[in-house]
């Protein structure tokens, strides 16, 4: 086959361009596994093969978030036609070697039981036992009779089991009532699994159970409600994060076919001149880039499976992966790379083929492709050696300042959204004033703090603490905002006058909203219409805006309403303390840490690092810099060692005029440094110009407020110089080592 023993008479070009293509379909697996299994988990959480109906919180964003009344299920087991009633408590705890491990509270001797498919010992009949999902079990080194602590509570491993779901076999089942006490939710439960008589009588029911109870909502088991929205978004996202990998290294290949080109301008020539015709030479082109996708997205399906299995090894991920790897993820996968294996031929191809014969034949190998008086002038005003270099070859330059800039693009990107949500959050939490900020010690996420007003009542008496001011934050699905964030406030404390109330008055007392300006665009809402959420009215009193989107995009109720409305009787999200002397904040907050070891109390300058949120938006995003780093690398090297073979003639020749190989060395690596400084300019630009393409979105352009700092500006710089100079080793090398003779005679 002609494209296959193309490719192979470039052996080291063929090899990187497939690894960078490998490495992007790579990433779309291993990110889309991300995204899968976070959907798949929150979403098998709520099923049961042996459940005809789910109940749960009308509205809730997620059914594992959702509260109800421990009571609703004595009164449901009443109706006609339902044969048994199961309630459900989920709580997500922070281990050392865990930051998201699942802990499901069931009713030992109900029907849910049969969910979790026992594979050792056996299942719970006693108070204090836990059973360990297969994948915790391994991860945590736990066997039968071994001991297991959920705060300050042991518990007694008696079985291991395994439901097909990767977030639920990374956890682990107590009691109901266990997990009531263990997750602070005395008499209530996140939802109810609901057995029916007769499975005809499914709708009859489901309308008198949403008649009855109005905050409440049916769906039949694993049937899309409410929470749907956010798991799409789990999927897509990793989808999307991958699909950037996979551009930077479809640029790569589309530079090294369009090198291919170049340096086989004469070959082409003569083909031509011997009688091929131009869409035989189109065809050769773009089957040699569908050649070149295809082995790399091969390739890179089985790094993916292969980085897949060693994910799961570490309890930190494991359950946030997908079990197998779907069809549909490889599939897509691979549609990707041949669409830019596509792609990345076309020009090439058409270029090619628009060649005469006789002006292909002329031509040196390696050719440069003149733009006109673009590049005449751009040389004039360049007058250093290097960049001269770079603008002969203008498309090769360009097309690498692309694939490299991307990469650095999303970097440049994700760390200022990261900035900006980190700088949003603390603003949000602190209310521009506070001086700490206190949640629950060992809280996984933000939404799952509980501070006990016990504990609220030791902090006001603190003799540094000059005020407290409480918050209950969370969310809850209206149609039209899928994150409609409610933050519940006591109007007589120091938290609730920044909100800026442009239209109506603020909240006086229970049953009333104070809606932020984007929320109330987007809903179409004015000063004294109603809002339900999660089945409760509320009266519009007024229209906020603070300028920070999360709150713009959310609303205000009375403190004792958001407690009722998430299930959290006498607790608090989080606690806004001042002090007498903001000096002594740290001090404050390691003190009252000491005093009372359930509260997490930070400085508002400190915040955000010592979040788990952070701690793991930070690690992922950690990961996917460095994914881009190698990608790009890869780009760049491939870049540079093209720029080696095409111009082999010309480095003979300088090496016969009596240029030195450290000359020839320094050349090389200097032309692969500007690059690199090119594409970090650029990749500024192109990350720049992806946040604000994000803020065009209807929902993200609310909430996406990114900040930049000098810092992420230096280190994209630093990090693209550093690309440069691994990306031009190898080749540099090599052009050392051409002796001036064999050069000459290289065609």
């Amino acid at each position: 086959m002609l494209s296959l023993k193309n490719l192979w008479r470039r052996k080291t070009r063929t090899i990187l361009t497939t690894a960078g293509i490998a490495l992007g379909v790579a990433a779309v697996v291993i990110l889309s596994a991300f995204g899968e299994g976070m959907a798949r988990g929150f979403g098998h959480a709520g099923t049961s093969e042996s459940s005809d109906l789910l109940v749960s919180q009308r509205d809730a964003i997620m059914l594992v978030v959702g509260s109800i009344d421990a009571e609703v299920g004595d009164q449901l087991i009443q109706l006609r036609g339902i044969k048994s009633v199961s309630g459900t408590v989920v709580g997500i705890l922070q281990l050392p070697d865990s930051p998201y491990f699942l802990v499901t509270g069931e009713e030992p001797r109900s029907f849910a039981m049969a969910h979790y498919r026992l594979v050792e010992g056996r299942t719970l009949n006693a108070k204090r036992e836990i059973m360990l999902g297969r994948q915790s079990a391994e991860n945590l080194k736990k066997r039968i009779g071994e001991r297991f602590r959920i705060g300050d509570i042991s518990y007694r491993v008696v079985g291991i089991y395994e439901t097909g779901a990767s977030f639920e076999d990374n956890g682990a089942v107590i009691g109901l009532d266990d997990a009531q006490r263990a997750f602070d939710k005395r008499g209530q439960v996140s939802f109810f699994r609901v057995a029916l008589r007769d499975l005809h009588e499914r709708e009859a029911i489901k309308e008198q159970i949403e008649t009855r109870w109005p905050d409440l909502a049916v769906l039949r088991s694993g049937e899309p409600g409410a929470q749907e929205e956010v798991l799409q978004m789990y999927r897509s996202l990793g989808w999307i994060l991958g699909v950037f990998a996979i551009l930077v290294g479809g640029l790569g290949m589309m530079n090294a076919m369009l090198m291919s080109v170049f340096e086989r301008t004469r070959e082409i020539g003569v083909l031509r001149a011997m009688g091929w015709r131009r869409r035989r030479v189109v065809l050769m082109i773009i089957g040699e880039a569908l050649l070149l996708s295809l082995i790399g997205g091969l390739l890179g399906l089985g790094a993916g499976v292969a980085l897949l299995g060693l994910s799961r090894s570490s309890p930190a991920v494991s359950g946030f992966l997908s079990d197998t790897l779907s069809p549909e993820i490889a599939l897509q996968a691979l549609i990707i790379a041949m669409v830019l294996g596509l792609v990345g031929g076309g020009y090439p191809a058409l270029r090619a083929a628009g060649l005469a014969p006789v002006e292909a034949m002329r031509a040196e190998s390696g050719a440069a492709v003149a733009w006109g008086p673009i590049t005449r002038v751009l040389s004039r005003l360049l007058r250093g050696a290097t960049l001269r270099n770079l603008l002969r070859r203008p498309t090769r330059s360009l097309m690498t300042i692309a694939g490299v800039g991307v990469g650095v693009g999303f970097i440049v990107a994700i760390n200022g959204i990261a900035g900006g949500t980190e700088h949003l959050i603390t603003e949000m939490l602190s209310a521009g004033q506070a001086d700490i900020i206190a949640q629950q010690a060992g809280a996984s996420d933000m939404m799952f703090s509980s501070v006990e007003e016990r504990d609220i009542d030791l902090v006001r008496l603190h003799p540094e603490v000059r005020s407290v001011s409480r918050m209950v934050l969370g969310s809850t699905n209206v149609p039209g905002l899928p994150f409609f964030i409610i933050y519940g406030l006591d109007p007589r404390e120091e938290y609730l006058p920044r909100y800026r109330v442009y239209e109506g008055r603020t909240i006086q007392r229970p049953g009333e909203i104070l809606l932020g300006r984007l929320a109330a665009n987007s809903l179409e809402k004015n000063v004294g219409d109603t809002l339900r959420l999660s089945g409760a009215s509320f009266t519009i009193v007024g229209i906020s805006e603070t300028g920070i989107g999360y709150e713009d995009s959310g609303g205000v109720i009375a403190l004792r309403d958001a407690q009722r409305l998430f299930g959290k009787p006498r607790q608090v999200s989080f606690l806004s303390i001042t002090v007498s002397d903001p000096g002594r904040a740290e001090a404050v907050a390691a003190d009252l840490e000491r005093r009372i070891p359930a509260l997490l109390a930070s400085p508002t300058n400190d915040l955000t690092s010592r979040i788990q949120d952070f701690a793991t938006m930070d690690a992922i995003f950690g990961a996917l810099i460095v994914l881009m780093l190698v990608v790009g690398g890869v780009v760049m090297m491939n870049v540079m060692l093209m720029s080696v073979f095409e111009r082999t003639h010309e480095i003979g020749v300088l090496r016969a005029i009596g240029w030195s190989s450290g000359r020839v060395l320094r050349m090389i690596m200097a032309e692969s440094v500007v690059l690199s400084i090119l594409s970090a300019g650029a990749g500024v630009l192109i990350g720049i110009g992806l946040t604000w393409l994000l803020s065009l979105a209807p929902y993200y352009g609310d909430v996406l407020q990114p900040i930049y700092t000098t810092d992420v500006f230096v280190q994209v710089f630093f990090m693209a110089i550093g690309l440069g100079l691994i990306g031009g080793l190898l080749p540099a090398w090599r052009a050392v080592q051409l002796q001036p003779v064999e050069a000459l005679h290289y065609e």
